[in-house]
Formats: C-alpha cells, structure tokens, sequence
C-alpha cells in the first residue's frame, strides 16, 4: 500500500491507498489508473482512494482551453443569446433542465465584450437554477462595472438582490410584498408575521434622519383618539427640554368687536359650571385629556381678558380719584 500526506490547516492527515481507487497520485504511472469495480465503488476519485461522489478532487484543479474551461476574445460576436450561452459556458453541472440551450443546473459563464452583452464590458456569471427551469441564484459582475447577487423564488421572482453600480454606491432590496426582517430572534415569533421589520430585544440606533409617511407609536400601537388620527402616540410619560406647537393665537380679544364679558357674567358664569367660560372642566380633561396648543390658546384668552378688567378697572380707579380730588378741593 501506498502513503499520501495531505496538508489542511497545518494538520497532516494520512490517507490510506486501497484497492477501489479509480485514479492514484502516488508514484506507479499507469499502475495507479485502476478499472472500475461495480461491487465497492464505482466512483471516479483524483487524489483520493475512496471517492463519495461521481468525481472528487483532492488537491488543485487546473483546466486548459477545451470542454472544461474556455477563453473567449473580447469583440464576439453571435447569432443569439443560445450561440451566446453555450460558447461562453465554462461549467455545466448536473441535470439538464433546458435544452433549448444545453444548460443544466449549476453553471458558470465567461462572457467577452459581445454584440450580447454590453460592449463596453465583459462579465462573469454564476447561477444555479431548479429543474423546473428557474434560476434560483445568481451572481454576475462586469469587468472594472457593477456586480449583482440574487436570489428568485419558485415563481421566478426576486425577492432578494444586492447590487453595486460600480461607482461605489451600494443597493439591497427586498421587493416582495411579505418581506420581513428579523434581527435578533428568529421568523416564527408572533411579531415577525406583523411587522416588515422585527428588532427583538436589544437597541438599535440610526445615526441620520427617520422618516415616514405613516404613524409613530412609542408603547402602543393605537393612533386615533375619537375621530383624531396622531402622528406621534406614547404610552407612557415624555421628558424633553422643549416643545415647540403652531396653533392659533388669541389675539383677536384685543380686537375693537370683540365682547368682552362682564366681571358679574364671569362670576354667574363660575358659580354655575365650576370652572371658566372657554376653558374645559376637570371632567373634560379626565376623560379626554389636554391639546397643548389648544390649551396654551385658550390660557393666553383668559390672560388678555384679564389684561382687558385691569386697564378697565384702572381706569376706573383713575376716574374716582379725578372725582374725590375735585370734592376735596372744594371744601
């Protein structure tokens, strides 16, 4: 029996020759080719004496021009992209799945500058495909261009693409409708099916701007308050150091036409209902809670109406003591 040493990772294997080698790389010439032998293994194995496959190679594969490998020049030319396919094919693997142009499932394309592919670049690519005639998985790159990573699903469709323009700037996509994301959990958690993209425990954190066109909840999931729709809704408390609302302002008390109410209807108006005319009561906002915008609008009111009794009454002030002054001096 013959010895080989076998090299991986720093660790020397040895590899018994036996009998049911097809073909040997140990010294011998001709007497290391050996006949098939149908009861132990009729397998074809380079390097190896004990083959578990139709060919296995041990050690490097180096293929010339031929059948194997071919070099095709820059600038051909072809009838169609079949004439295109089979001269530029250098590996064909496994069961023919079309014969309109001898492909079979696994194969790797070599394609020069051509009047098929753009004629500024050639390119390479990989694809392995299912028996039904559909490529499953595909990798292609341009020489000194872009390059595409791609997987279809049994309907031919994309639903998974990496591309790169060959200017540097980077594109993933998932187009299909029922796309989702899981990071940090796994596809069967409840949420997943919800939700396009689920972050299981942990943080994330995006350094640039978020945007949508949609609603943002932080601890729920409930937007609308009666017929109200909110952009932003938190189930919780929120700290921050300022808050900044546009609304409308109440400006139009110092108008000429606008009523004021006398101080007696203000305090009818109190002993009544409890709480100011304009402003809602406790029971209002127990139940339905305060717009800050609304209710900064309608306390600045109530300040200027307040302003409004303080010159009033300033004035009238100012005109009792004209009158006491008068009656003093004529004393």
């Amino acid at each position: 029996m013959g010895v080989i040493t076998k090299v991986y990772s720093g660790i020397f294997f040895l590899v018994i020759l036996n009998a049911s080698a097809q073909i040997s790389t140990s010294t011998g010439g001709t007497a290391n080719v050996l006949a098939n032998t149908p009861t132990s293994n009729t397998n074809v194995g380079i390097g190896t004496t004990n083959p578990t496959a139709k060919l296995e190679v041990v050690g490097s594969l180096k293929a010339n021009v031929g059948e194997f490998s071919k070099t095709l020049p820059d600038g051909s030319s072809y009838a169609d992209w079949v004439d295109r396919n089979k001269s530029s094919r250098v590996l064909n693997l496994g069961t023919l799945r079309d014969p309109l142009d001898e492909g079979k499932l696994l194969c790797f394309y070599d394609f020069p500058q051509s009047n098929i592919i753009n004629l500024t670049k050639s390119a390479f690519s990989f694809q392995i495909d299912d028996r039904s005639n559909h490529t499953r998985f595909t990798m292609t790159a341009e020489t000194g261009g872009s390059g595409r990573f791609q997987l279809n699903n049994k309907n031919q469709q994309e639903f998974l693409k990496v591309y790169e323009d060959g200017e540097d700037n980077v594109y993933m996509q998932l187009g299909m409708p029922n796309t989702h994301v899981v990071i940090g959990g796994y596809s069967n958690h409840p949420s997943s099916l919800v939700h396009k993209l689920f972050v299981q425990a942990g943080s994330a954190k995006i350094e640039g701007n978020i945007l949508t066109d949609a609603n943002i909840g932080i601890g729920t999931s409930n937007f609308t308050d009666g017929t109200d729709t909110y952009r932003l809704s938190v189930k919780g408390k929120i700290r921050a150091e300022e808050i900044k609302v546009y609304n409308t302002w109440a400006d139009y008390v110092f108008s000429p036409v606008y009523k004021l109410a006398s101080l007696k209807d203000v305090e009818s108006f109190i002993e009544k209902n409890g709480h100011l005319q304009n402003v809602p009561s406790a029971k209002e906002v127990t139940q339905n809670g305060l717009e800050l915008g609304e209710i900064a609008r309608i306390q600045q009111e109530k300040i200027e109406e307040l302003t409004l009794y303080l010159i009033q009454q300033n004035k009238d002030i100012e005109e009792l003591k004209a009158q006491i002054k008068i009656i003093l001096e004529k004393k």
